[in-house]
């Protein structure tokens, strides 16, 4: 068996989506999306924690015993910064309280943000291009995108900002949990991942080849589809 390899390169769109309190996808009327490129970098760190040492040595030191039990992820960190505000991306994301305007069409205007816990939480999707001679499929010759899936991020605080002469920079930085049980193929009508595969719950990201090409660009938060 072989495997596809690819290199991404840059990042094209990012998708956040609404999630329930058990990190399943909402759906009908109180579901949101927001479909972005407003982000200058998304940077992900693992977190793991090392497995415990057990060693205990003889009275010539040699070791007596000598193990140690596996690591583990705990969870994934998340940062993210941005160049453009968009408050109903950040609204979905921190929790927050919308401030709304208008008339007939109602339109996000800001964020108020408060002291209450930080309990929202957003499945979190990038697609990357690739670059180089793997660029197309040579099969059917459609682009070919590296898919970034982590299913279920949550506790997502403020990062510091500064106001000076210079560009804004807003961050946010958030955490994974555990993929919910009805995530299923991804949230929605469409799935980037291949015919039949679903996430198992307990997972906290993915990645996948595929020519399948990113969402369209949302003006604000819509209902997903």
């Amino acid at each position: 068996m072989g495997d596809l390899q690819v290199a991404p390169i840059k990042a094209r769109v990012i998708r956040a989506v609404k999630l329930d309190t058990c990190g399943n996808p909402v759906t009908g009327a109180s579901s949101a999306m927001v479909v972005a490129k407003g982000f200058t970098q998304v940077q992900v760190s693992p977190d793991y924690e090392e497995g415990e040492e057990f060693l205990t040595k003889l009275a010539d030191g040699s070791a007596c015993v000598n193990q140690k039990d596996a690591s583990f992820l705990k969870r994934m960190g998340i940062e993210g910064h941005f160049c453009i505000l968009s408050p109903d991306l950040i609204a979905l994301m921190t929790g927050e309280t919308l401030i709304l305007t208008g008339s007939g069409t109602v339109t996000g205007t800001g964020v108020m943000f408060g002291a209450d816990p930080l309990t929202a939480r957003f499945s979190l999707e990038l697609w990357q291009p690739v670059s180089g001679q793997g660029a197309c499929d040579p099969t059917t010759g459609l682009p070919r995108y590296v898919y970034w899936a982590f299913m279920n991020v949550t506790n997502t605080m403020l990062g510091d900002f500064t106001f000076e002469n210079a560009v804004f920079d807003f961050t946010i930085s958030a955490e994974t949990d555990y993929a919910g049980y009805l995530w299923g193929d991804g949230p929605g009508a469409t799935s980037w991942l291949p015919a039949g595969v679903t996430v198992p719950a307990g997972k906290h990201a993915l990645f996948n080849i595929t020519t399948t090409p990113p969402p369209a660009i949302t003006a604000g938060a819509v209902v997903l589809a």
